[in-house]
């Protein structure tokens, strides 16, 4: 990734960390603690995979709260840089660039816990496969947190918002480099992997719902579906596709409106 690119990257994942800490499902933490501390080991091994500036390990560390030694995987090395700069210095964290569509197994051995955020949507069928084999052949838990599973709702709704929230899955299901992306259908892919596997599965929802304090994210949101959507519509609406996301700012807003876009975290615990 370009210089440029890398810091587009890090405003973003800065700009959405507190709306993601706050949606995730808390309500997971406590049967993966139990979990982690049955296996005896001291810390316990925790892998992050596409781990960017860090937001993934900074809310497991203050929830999950279980003495660990993080692995932090990401191709870029910017932001991996970021992620050791910030957080809680108790525990031990080891970087490294590390490009997802390698194979897994390597990386993931010896691991108790392997952890994404909003990465599972990003990936094909396949990947996902391969990495349930690789976590089922380690005996590791599986957390994968912020998927999006297609649920996007205004609640000033506009006739156009359908139209261009197909178009937004349409391009979401492009090759992102772990081949053909499945978008709202990852979440579905994962569970199904993961209980041919004999794991356990528990899904909670972690839906953002965004107001007009979260102006800026709404703003960053409703840009990248606006490109997406016009990498994907017919040629003679893409005005209107710039008209919808005009009128779909932050500072457009009503107060108390609100913009729930669905997500899912999925927690599996291994057989045993």
């Amino acid at each position: 990734m370009s210089q440029e690119g890398s810091r587009f990257a890090a405003d973003w994942l800065a700009l959405r960390e507190p709306v993601d800490h706050r949606s995730r499902a808390d309500a997971l933490m406590a049967p993966l603690r139990r979990h982690l501390l049955g296996r005896g080991h001291r810390p316990v091994t925790v892998v992050d995979l596409g781990a960017g500036a860090g937001s993934n390990r900074r809310y497991l560390s203050s929830h999950l709260r279980v003495p660990a030694r993080w692995v932090l995987l990401d191709q870029d090395t910017a932001l991996l840089a970021r992620a050791v700069s910030t957080g809680s210095p108790d525990h031990r964290v080891t970087v490294r660039s590390f490009d997802l569509s390698a194979p897994l197994a390597p990386v993931l051995r010896g691991a108790d816990l392997v952890t994404a955020s909003a990465l599972l949507d990003l990936a094909s069928d396949a990947w996902i496969r391969s990495l349930c084999d690789a976590c089922a052949d380690t005996g590791a838990a599986v957390l994968m947190a912020l998927t999006v599973d297609g649920r996007v709702r205004f609640s000033d709704e506009d006739p156009l918002d359908r139209r261009v929230m197909d178009w937004v899955g349409q391009d979401q299901r492009r090759d992102k480099g772990l081949g053909l992306a499945l978008g709202s259908r990852a979440p579905a892919s994962l569970r199904q992997a993961l209980a041919l596997r004999g794991y356990r599965v528990v899904e909670r929802a972690s839906d953002w719902v965004l107001g007009r304090m979260d102006g800026a994210l709404i703003d960053a949101l409703i840009d990248g579906w606006r490109e997406a959507a016009q990498r994907q519509c017919p040629r003679e609406a893409i005005a209107a596709v710039a008209a919808w996301a005009a009128g779909r700012t932050g500072s457009t807003l009503q107060d108390g409106a609100t913009v729930r876009v669905g997500h899912v975290d999925v927690l599996g615990l291994p057989p045993g």
